[in-house]
């Protein structure tokens, strides 16, 4: 009787043990060909940025301030005649402004104020590039006593990226078909592409700044009209793909 009771609690004991093994799904392994390709093209800017300054030192900072805001609004009314001229293409906005004390030391080592400095810019936002010569000339004699941060961009509508980037991705897939031509594989599809397109940030144009009075004493020019010329600038389209090959 004992001998049956153990044999049926044996019997109970296998029967509640189950096995299982994980199913493994099998995926082909496909091997796969990176390219970069890279293509620029040259092109003249069509927008230009140009900052004109004024600085202001006096005794007060009343003073100087009065002083500056004249000569900012004379350099403005110049300026807005030009982008009346240019609706559309044209922003003129503050560059900076600040208004800080001067100092000096006496003798006996301590610090005094012997006047203020206010110096104010306008910057000055284009797509007439063409005008800027004589932009800079009116902005100078109408006060400015400096201009710089003259730089060049690019306004990119989107026409040239697309033509690179077609090129660059003709060029990634040819190299492509015959790097898998060598080893005696063949394309058979995509596995990805990535694209870019980009332009240089800006290209800066060195230019004569007129430190003299501008205007003879007869009202005639005194020098020709300011030379601008500014360089080309570079857009650059990259395409990194890679292709299957089986």
């Amino acid at each position: 009787m004992k001998k049956l009771i153990l044999l049926l609690t044996a019997l109970l004991f296998f029967q509640n043990i189950s096995y299982s093994a994980p199913l493994e799904k099998v995926t082909e392994q496909r091997g796969y060909i990176s390219t970069h390709s890279e293509k620029t093209k040259d092109v003249y800017p069509n927008i230009a940025e140009i900052t004109f300054t004024k600085e202001n030192t006096a005794k007060t900072i009343e003073q100087a301030s009065t002083e500056n805001k004249a000569v900012i609004a004379d350099i403005k009314k110049v300026l807005e005649k030009f982008k009346a001229d240019y609706p559309n293409t044209t922003e003129i906005r503050t560059g900076s402004y600040s208004a800080n004390p001067n100092y000096t030391y006496t003798k006996n080592n301590k610090r005094q104020i012997t006047g203020y400095t206010v110096v104010n810019s306008v910057t000055v936002k284009t797509k007439a590039t063409e005008q800027l010569g004589k932009m800079i000339d009116a902005a100078i004699k109408a006060g400015a006593d400096r201009v710089g941060s003259l730089s060049f961009s690019f306004e990119n509508d989107g026409t040239i990226c697309k033509e690179l980037i077609n090129l660059a991705t003709k060029e990634a897939y040819d190299m492509a078909t015959q790097t898998a031509s060598a080893a005696k594989e063949t394309i058979k599809g995509v596995k990805s592409v990535n694209t870019g397109c980009y332009t240089q940030m800006h290209n800066t144009s060195n230019f004569r700044n007129y430190s003299a009075k501008m205007m003879a004493a007869d009202g005639e020019t005194a020098e020709p009209e300011t030379s601008v010329t500014p360089g080309k600038i570079k857009v650059r389209a990259t395409v990194n793909a890679d292709f299957y090959v089986k």
